[in-house]
């Protein structure tokens, strides 16, 4: 009877055991089937700790950016092409959100700052609305004063057709529910001077200050890391 026991005992390990693999070798083909869809390289999947090596951004492809012709906050033409020649990072930002867009713009302004005057010279930062039923040149400019952001970037707005293919060119999930309140990727690219795909970033939904300071040090250093050769 204690040999039957056993036998049942290590059956049930074993089961255990094959259980805990399936579901781990699941989350790995998630993680990659995600990456995958951003254009990430494998190497970037094989972290032990995605939410860690977030904050350091994910590897792209090396892809040519999409481009794209919109309107900044002060209601001029912007085409993203025209800045070529300089390392551009863009985000998308919602031009109603109060919680984690401006962490998204936090993490810019700061990581541009501490660069020297040289460096950060060639860098620009751009937004587009991730918003489309707030598409206002006034709402993007509002949401740039109140953040301190005014002069400090390119915030770009159009029509929701207009906002949509950029959505859509980058893979960016927006969503509109019902009561109009907007989901969307709180993500960030890099893209160098060549005007080439180089890292993304997620803004991780925390207000504490070691999580930002640790995106905004990962964002510095991608910044660095794609500087403009002279």
């Amino acid at each position: 009877m204690r040999q039957t026991d056993g036998v049942q005992k290590l059956a049930r390990a074993a089961l255990i055991a094959t259980s805990a693999l399936v579901i781990i070798a699941a989350i790995i083909w998630g993680i990659q089937r995600l990456a995958a869809s951003r254009g990430v390289s494998q190497a970037a999947t094989l972290q032990p700790n995605p939410s860690n090596y977030a904050i350091g951004g994910f590897p792209m492809s090396g892809n040519l950016a999409p481009d794209f012709q919109l309107t900044d906050q002060f209601g001029k033409p912007f085409k993203l092409s025209s800045l070529r020649g300089h390392e551009i990072v863009l985000a998308f930002v919602d031009a109603r959100c109060t919680t984690l867009c401006p962490l998204t713009a936090q993490i810019m302004y700061y990581a541009k700052s501490q660069l020297d005057a040289a460096a950060a010279s060639q860098i620009d930062l751009v937004a587009v609305n991730a918003n489309p039923t707030a598409t206002s040149v006034t709402a993007v400019q509002s949401w740039s004063i109140q953040h301190g952001m005014l002069h400090q970037w390119e915030f770009v707005t159009g029509t929701p057709q207009q906002l949509n293919v950029v959505y859509h060119l980058y893979n960016v999930y927006v969503q509109v529910s019902s009561n109009n309140a907007v989901e969307h990727d709180p993500i960030t690219f890099i893209i160098d001077a060549t005007g080439h795909e180089r890292l993304y970033y997620e803004t991780l939904d925390s207000n504490a200050q070691a999580d930002i300071k640790s995106q905004e040090i990962g964002l510095e250093d991608g910044m660095k890391q794609w500087l403009p050769k002279s």
